[in-house]
């Protein structure tokens, strides 16, 4: 660590500065009753994944409610935690979310920006070894609550300003690069789903004007729709137990439903390693673009059950773990039968279908009762050149964001702790950031 760093308190920061840690508004000060469809953004929890803001879920307040609990109202740099469950969650406001409500389950932290940079204190906190400080201080058998005196407790090793700065610019060049890339995959994903649609639904797909439609069934002459069973097959994952499973990073994953994106798609920032997978069946062993499904859902954020992904290529070992379940078709069916499956009614089967109350499951006959659309060999070629090419533009990038979270969480510490000089490493990470590398 640098001669001019210091150590203090974020409590003793916060005195010095005129900054404060907020714990969101009491229950007895709103109500569930006070919840809209529209008006003010409240800020819960459920809401705060991978480091961003997910409104596609989000609770609402009108704005009387607001300006009466006004001081809960966010402002850019506020860092917001979950009070209580999954705490070393945490999201840095910015402009687009400065307004919204700092919800009941939750703690915002308002710094000056006068000795503590607050982008510099984002990062600071996401260390694996403050998250364990805050966790080891957290209070709760079975759920970890945090409070105002232990988030005020937490250690803050502090640069001089200018330093703080160039330390939370370097780290947030990877995450800019991450934002943008994901926008990109957002943009390929509605495109896919637009053109799905065109051509699927409507049937306004290319040359459709020279084709014959048949009066009953309303299809062009040639398709038809069959049950999923004649084109798929479900095999499902191993019931691996908790004892085999580890947080220590290695090459064997277990893919679970948790691996699995509420838009669609496969994530593995947060996955399950084997400790030994060697005597785990080959039947388990997946390869890379095996199509998968979810076929359970614990959580019921944003609806995971009946999502597919397709395995990357990434040199790493998968295996299919239980509610999960590995879709067999034919590899010129595959692309299509990937599109069917992120369609919109198939989604309403899925819903419509699960049972349960606090655990939504599938069984095999709920997908393969589903009735899918059979183009044309034609249009089914025509299809897996082009969307193929846009999920393998897909996958690229989320191989690149991976590979960007890597390297940003390896620098993280080393800046923090002072083990890398920030200007002298600056050079090298745009040099980085702008290489061909991540391809």
């Amino acid at each position: 660590m640098m001669d001019s760093w210091e150590i203090k308190t974020l409590g003793e920061i916060y005195d010095i500065e005129g900054g404060r840690v907020q714990t969101g508004p009491f229950g007895s000060q709103l109500h569930e009753s006070d919840y809209k469809d529209s008006g003010v953004a409240v800020i819960m929890p459920k809401d705060i994944k991978d480091d961003r803001l997910d409104i596609s879920n989000i609770a609402r307040i009108s704005d009387v409610d607001a300006n009466r609990l006004k001081k809960h109202i966010v402002e850019v740099n506020d860092i917001i935690f979950p009070r209580r469950g999954d705490i070393a969650k945490r999201i840095i406001i910015n402009p687009e979310q400065a307004g919204s409500f700092c919800g009941t389950g939750c703690i915002k932290l308002r710094g000056t920006g006068k000795i503590l940079d607050p982008e510099y204190l984002f990062y600071y906190l996401k260390q694996k070894s403050i998250i364990f400080w805050i966790e080891q201080q957290a209070v709760g058998a079975t759920m970890l609550n945090l409070n105002t005196s232990i988030l005020r407790s937490v250690p803050i090793i502090l640069p001089p300003l200018k330093t703080q700065r160039k330390i939370a610019s370097i780290l947030s060049a990877y995450d800019n690069l991450i934002e943008n890339n994901l926008k990109r995959i957002k943009l390929l994903e509605e495109q896919a789903q637009q053109t799905y649609e065109e051509w699927f639904v409507r049937f306004k797909f290319p040359g459709y004007e020279n084709v014959e439609f048949d009066a009953i069934s309303g299809l062009p002459v040639g398709w038809e729709k069959v049950k999923a069973s004649k084109k798929i097959k479900l095999i499902s994952g191993f019931a691996f137990k908790g004892k085999e499973f580890t947080d220590t990073p290695n090459n064997d994953i277990a893919v679970r439903m948790g691996n699995f994106k509420v838009g669609g798609g496969l994530k593995f920032e947060k996955s399950k390693y084997l400790i030994d997978s060697s005597a785990v069946k080959e039947k388990f062993h997946l390869n890379h673009n095996d199509l998968l499904m979810v076929l359970s859902d614990v959580t019921r954020e944003g609806l995971l059950i009946g999502n597919v992904g397709f395995l990357p290529k990434d040199g790493r070992k998968y295996y299919l773990n239980q509610r999960v379940s590995k879709v067999e078709v034919e590899d010129n069916f595959k692309m299509y039968a990937y599109a069917v499956f992120n369609s919109f009614s198939f989604k309403q089967n899925c819903i419509s279908k699960a049972n349960s109350v606090t655990v939504l499951n599938l069984k095999n006959d709920d997908i393969y009762g589903f009735k899918m659309l059979i183009p044309s060999k034609n249009t089914i070629e025509l299809w897996n050149k082009i969307y193929g090419s846009s999920i393998q533009m897909s996958q690229n990038l989320e191989r690149k964001n991976q590979l960007l979270k890597e390297a940003r969480d390896i620098l993280l510490p080393r800046l923090m702790t002072g083990m890398i000089d920030p200007s002298a490493s600056s050079g090298q990470v745009v040099e980085s950031l702008g290489s061909n590398n991540y391809r």
